[in-house]
């Protein structure tokens, strides 16, 4: 029974650090497409985009918590 909590909680670490790393993609990917003016609505590319990263770093932040929280 052991093995499933130290499988869950190197899961929850990985998907966690993958999320942190996506978060950090999305937030140099509209830094670029600012600066490089692309044909985008820039408002909305900054108000998805900061969204985006929002999310993702919460989600990559709780399951790290969960990866770490100790069951007593």
């Amino acid at each position: 029974m052991g093995n499933g909590k130290v499988l869950k909680e190197v899961m929850f670490a990985e998907v966690g650090k993958y999320c942190l790393d996506i978060s950090k993609l999305v937030f140099g990917g509209v830094i670029l497409a600012g600066i490089m003016k692309l044909y985008v609505n820039l408002l909305a590319l900054i108000i998805v985009g900061v969204v985006v990263v929002i999310v993702l770093t919460v989600l990559g932040l709780w399951c790290i918590y969960e990866s770490n929280k100790k069951e007593s």
